[in-house]
């Protein structure tokens, strides 16, 4: 499996890999952990559109974290197409998973549409 075929070109307009942290402004950092659940999520504040995240997994039994990558979010447009939900007027809540398939999405909620954004690094 290809680590920079995610996101797919046709969703890159919604969320898209940055190459060089020294020009993103401010970054969020965020570490998932399959050992406590397999998704990580937190309501952010829309006015953070785009909102930049430096991504690490842990899978079970993993001793460290694996960077993921990282990340440019649209987040009004994620919003318009359903992969996350608005928590009051001025926030969204952004929910990454890490499903059987060993990629990583951007979710609302299980059960619902999911948007691959990466792959689960091998440890």
């Amino acid at each position: 499996m290809v680590t920079e075929g995610y996101p797919l070109q046709q969703f890159r307009h919604l969320v898209c890999r940055v190459g060089q942290k020294s020009l993103v402004p401010r970054t969020r950092h965020w570490v998932g952990n399959d050992d406590i659940y397999p998704y990580y999520h937190e309501a952010v504040p829309r006015t953070e559109d785009p909102l930049y995240l430096h991504l690490a997994w842990k899978g079970s039994g993993d001793m460290s974290a694996r960077p993921v990558g990282l990340y440019r979010i649209h987040l009004e447009g994620l919003l318009a197409r359903g992969f996350v939900r608005a928590e009051g007027t001025d926030r969204v809540r952004l929910r990454i998973c890490h499903l059987e398939d060993d990629l990583l999405y951007i979710q609302a909620k299980s059960g619902e549409p999911a948007l691959a954004i990466g792959v689960l690094p091998p440890s």
